[in-house]
């Protein structure tokens, strides 16, 4: 994926090669967390509560986290000004994922704030993969995956308009621990799905 982003993605929009160094980090482990730093690093930890992105790897596949907003950042202004950009991209090095990932860590209980901080994050994961099927090197890359996600992660629990105690929602989450699988109409026309993760959800990554 670092190649593909650093040469095929670049190449496509008449770029100079991207030289921004970490903007990869890859692991093992069965079980990590994903969280996006205030200076635009991604950071990975395997104790529970410390990411906004909780990610189980039972297979323990070789799993690749790149800090796509950062890769974004640091192209040309000309470039990147105005365009929408996700937090992440998730990939695995078999033929199973190809994820894209917005990460929150906000607990917003103005029901319109809400809305508006949602609505944000599925733009900006959709102009982001637009922007990346547009690089037919990286579309090959992509359709070749079996599971394709837009992903919001959301850290903190927050009850949906149909519930009015977070307590209710976390024993909801409970049953649903993988998250929640929504309808974007956009989305799914390239070929993702899109779904939502919050509290202790957890995104599923088997072999």
């Amino acid at each position: 994926m670092e190649d593909l982003l650093r040469t095929g993605f670049t190449s496509h929009y008449g770029l100079s090669v991207c030289t921004t160094a970490n903007i990869t980090v890859v692991t093992n482990e069965p079980y990590f967390e994903i969280e996006d730093t205030d200076v635009k690093e991604i950071m990975l930890h395997t104790s529970r509560g410390r990411g906004m992105a909780n990610i189980s790897n039972p297979s323990k596949m070789q799993i690749t986290v790149a800090n796509y907003d950062k890769f974004i950042s640091n192209l040309p202004h000309s470039f990147q000004n105005g365009r929408k950009r996700c937090d992440i991209l998730v990939t695995c090095d078999n033929d199973r994922y190809f994820i894209l990932g917005e990460l929150k860590d906000r607990n917003i209980s103005n029901k319109n704030s809400r809305h508006n901080v949602k609505k944000g994050a599925k733009e900006q994961l959709f102009q982001s993969l637009k922007t990346l099927t547009d690089v037919q090197e990286i579309l090959d890359y992509i359709n070749a995956k079996s599971v394709k996600r837009c992903c919001y992660f959301n850290k903190q629990s927050k009850s949906p308009t149909v519930l009015n105690a977070v307590t209710a929602f976390n024993r909801l989450a409970n049953v649903f621990p993988d998250g929640f699988k929504m309808t974007h109409s956009d989305i799914e026309a390239l070929g993702f799905e899109f779904w939502e993760y919050t509290g202790e959800q957890t995104l599923k990554m088997t072999a």
